[in-house]
């Protein structure tokens, strides 16, 4: 679609937009609807109809229309174009609807609710940058009825809503955990939130769900001061991060005896995780139990190296034979000085990053030449 002209404008102005009304008979709203919702097809008709509130002030009026497939349009037209991250925010902070977020997040866990799948696809596009998930947690917090637990548990839960399969909590939640009250809900040592999410890491009806459970995880390993509880009984993440990494390889006794127990033994025709971001999040989930002297004493002793070494050899994307590669230089190093031993902490003198920074740049060089080749 072509920048709009003025006369265009005009005309969708005076003869659509009014129409965009619950008020307006069925058979034209649904029209009007059903052309922005192509518009939301293209970056210049989001960009229009973004462009001010009333258009958006339309069509969230008409998402508690009394007919469900007009109701179903106007959430579809929302999804796409919270796809923006300003528009996402002007959503999240609209002066007429200043609660959409947490009514929509109350719609997505609702039982009942038959269209709770495209307003979880809408939650997930509209918390996806960590401004627009810091105000949805926000709101959260002040909310009596919804949780963080709450979302876990509907996540969880593959029954939760017989009309939806909401497989978008996971992204939610894994948008969620960018921000730091929401990691330490679901790292409270006195709830079992993460332990729930877990067995997803290999949850094969759905890349969704479980590479948002997976996201969740990861982020809730950025804070050092929890490692060692993770790593710990309670919870004891390594086997559940290690298991979608490792394949049918044979290890000599004294290799299989190290390795946890789950990963011992297992079936030849064992397969990898086939998705190659979720592995990237794995290892990456990985390198971060890392940072602490503890992780990096755990990783040893339950042989961790062996799975990497095995994934390099199978692994085929550029960027994670990468993430492999720095986690077994971590495993195989030295143990760095005293006062250096959390890497998280360690400051990296300038010249260092400047020479990490020009081998990511040439890492994403890689990258794109092995994509484009692989379009050829």
């Amino acid at each position: 679609m072509a920048t709009l002209d003025e006369a265009t404008r005009s005309t969708l102005e005076k003869e659509i937009l009014p129409f965009l009304n619950k008020s307006a008979r069925t058979d034209v709203k649904s029209l009007a609807l059903e052309y922005f919702l192509g518009m939301t097809g293209t970056p210049e008709g989001r960009q229009f109809i973004s462009d001010g509130d009333k258009y958006l002030e339309g069509i969230i009026s008409l998402t508690t229309d009394e007919h469900e497939a007009i109701m179903k349009d106007a959430f579809y037209s929302l999804l796409n174009l919270a796809t923006d991250e300003d528009t996402a925010w002007r959503l999240l902070n609209m002066e007429k609807y200043p609660k959409n977020g947490i009514n929509w997040t109350r719609l997505a866990l609702d039982k009942e609710y038959q269209l709770a799948d495209v307003v979880t696809g809408l939650v997930s596009n509209l918390t996806r940058s960590l401004k627009c998930a810091e105000k949805l947690v926000s709101q959260i917090a002040e909310c009596d009825d919804i949780s963080i637990e709450k979302i876990v548990y509907a996540l969880c839960d593959l029954q939760h809503n017989k009309a939806a399969k909401l497989h978008y909590l996971g992204p939610i939640l894994s948008n969620l955990t960018q921000v730091p009250y929401i990691r330490q809900e679901v790292t409270n040592k006195d709830r079992c939130i993460i332990q729930r999410l877990l067995p997803f890491t290999e949850f094969s009806a759905s890349d969704i769900r479980r590479g948002g459970a997976i996201g969740a995880i990861r982020n809730c390993c950025f804070d050092s001061s929890y490692h060692e509880w993770l790593l710990g009984d309670d919870v004891d993440i390594l086997p559940r991060l290690l298991l979608p990494l490792a394949g049918g390889e044979e290890f000599d006794d004294d290799d299989m005896e190290k390795l946890p127990i789950d990963l011992q033994y297992l079936s030849p025709d064992k397969k990898r995780e086939p998705d190659p971001d979720i592995r990237l999040m794995l290892i990456e989930t990985i390198n971060q139990l890392l940072a602490t002297k503890h992780g990096r004493r755990v990783m040893k002793e339950k042989n961790v190296y062996v799975i990497m070494r095995e994934l390099h050899k199978w692994e085929t994307a550029v960027a994670n034979n990468q993430a492999i590669q720095n986690v077994v230089d971590i495993l195989i190093g030295d143990e760095p000085k005293e006062g250096m031993e959390n890497l998280h902490l360690v400051d990296i003198p300038k010249e260092t990053e400047q020479k990490f920074k020009e081998s990511d740049r040439e890492l994403a060089k890689e990258i794109a030449e092995d994509e484009n080749n692989g379009q050829k």
